[in-house]
């Protein structure tokens, strides 16, 4: 799996963690795990995604 793939799996991931938890009506633990895993996951892909894209512009000078 090469990094763009791996970047949009994990952006998409965390953005349907964060809308089970915009959705769902659960409170306490639960929705601080569900909301912390969403912003990692996030955060995570669009590193990833940043990598890639400054690894393909190098690859093209």
């Amino acid at each position: 799996m090469d990094n763009r793939s791996l970047g949009l799996l994990l952006v998409g991931t965390g953005t349907v963690f964060l809308v089970l938890a915009l959705t769902l009506h659960i409170a306490g633990l639960l929705y601080g795990v569900i909301l912390g895993s969403s912003i990692v996951l996030n955060v995570l892909g669009t590193g990833i995604l940043m990598k890639f894209i400054a690894d393909e512009k190098l690859a093209h000078l």
